[in-house]
């Protein structure tokens, strides 16, 4: 592996990406105060949220939710997937264009990972009106309304590092990296509806063999990609020293296989999830998964040891989703050796208690 620091440079990062992973905070405009503080060993709070807005009454309340984060001031915001619900219609351009006015409403940066109601499940998996798309074909859409330039969403944009700079590896720009302080965030694309991994007759699978063929081989490449990109920056983070590592992606991986799945609906996972484990293994700091996908908020530990010991410095947290129009808030403390606090923030006027 070429050096850390000549990865970056050929990568064609800029000032400010360089300066946010050799651990200096990369500032953005209207921000400087608080980019100064985290110089100086502060802590600060990181938006996450995903899988909305789901249904005609999820449209209502989205806005409430983005003034509530707006309000909050957090550094930045992490979207995990899913601009929609899968009965939602068909994944015409007009979806993608209304999310892009939505991200850029919030005020602080926004990074976006993709869900696979934006994309595997576009065919058709959810019924009639919601197919007559091809999946690599609105994911190559996504990739060009979202990730254009190496600048995140938002009216306040941040520089991040894409894996797509890298050769061998330009189709993937929604795979991301930066540094706040003493913690680098990635965002990867693993998707639900198992990473697009087919099998005939599985998960309202029709499609012919053929399809599926295709699909399998987007997952394979996919899945190399995810693999290079979560190794090659679990190295950099050591390498600077850094306290934390934070990745974000869309699917729910099936820790220890709680939902009790049949193999076939969930093997898209084979490979990151070791990979992940291996990586936290050998990272001396703290460790986060957070992603989307099932819908209710959680925090756990799922990893374990080989002798069936709990892994205490991994944590893994579900954001809330689809009729629970809430997120979370992520509290990043130098001083705690935890380093990571997560806290469900309920938007109050999205409660309908009957």
């Amino acid at each position: 592996m070429r050096s850390i620091w000549k990865s970056v440079i050929a990568a064609g990062a800029t000032a400010a990406v360089v300066s946010g992973i050799m651990g200096t905070p990369g500032a953005f405009a209207g921000n400087n105060d608080q980019a100064n503080g985290q110089a100086n060993g502060r802590s600060y709070t990181v938006g996450l949220f995903g899988d909305m807005p789901y249904g005609a009454a999820g449209r209502i309340e989205y806005p409430r939710l983005i003034a509530d984060m707006n309000d909050a001031r957090v550094q930045f915001s992490i979207f995990d997937g899913d601009l929609k619900a899968g009965g939602d219609g068909a994944c015409t351009d007009a979806l993608y264009t209304q999310s892009l006015a939505w991200f850029n409403s919030f005020e602080r940066p926004v990074v976006v990972v993709p869900g696979d109601n934006d994309w595997t499940d576009c065919w058709g998996r959810y019924g009639p009106g919601t197919g007559g798309y091809d999946p690599l074909e609105r994911l190559d859409h996504e990739r060009q309304v979202f990730y254009p330039t190496d600048q995140t969403l938002g009216q306040h944009t941040m520089t991040v590092q894409r894996e797509s700079d890298e050769a061998g590896y330009e189709p993937y720009r929604e795979n991301a990296r930066w540094v706040e302080g003493p913690v680098m965030f990635i965002t990867l694309n693993v998707q639900g509806s198992n990473d697009n991994l087919p099998h005939a007759g599985v998960d309202g699978e029709t499609r012919p063999a053929s399809e599926i063929a295709r699909m399998t081989a987007e997952h394979q490449q996919r899945e190399a990609a995810n693999v290079h990109w979560l190794s090659e920056s679990y190295a950099m983070a050591t390498r600077l020293g850094l306290k934390g590592v934070l990745v974000d992606w869309q699917a729910d991986p099936n820790f220890n296989n709680e939902q009790k799945l049949q193999p076939a609906q969930y093997d898209g996972f084979n490979e990151i999830v070791p990979e992940l484990r291996k990586q936290v293994l050998a990272f001396p700091g703290q460790s986060a998964l957070v992603h989307g996908d099932s819908h209710y908020f959680k925090e756990d530990k799922p990893l374990n040891y080989d002798n069936g010991q709990v892994i205490a410095k991994f944590t893994r947290v579900e954001t809330f989703g689809a009729g629970n129009t809430h997120w979370v808030a992520l509290t990043v403390d130098p001083h705690d050796p935890n380093l990571f606090e997560f806290s469900p923030r309920i938007v109050p006027a999205n409660v309908n208690d009957r």
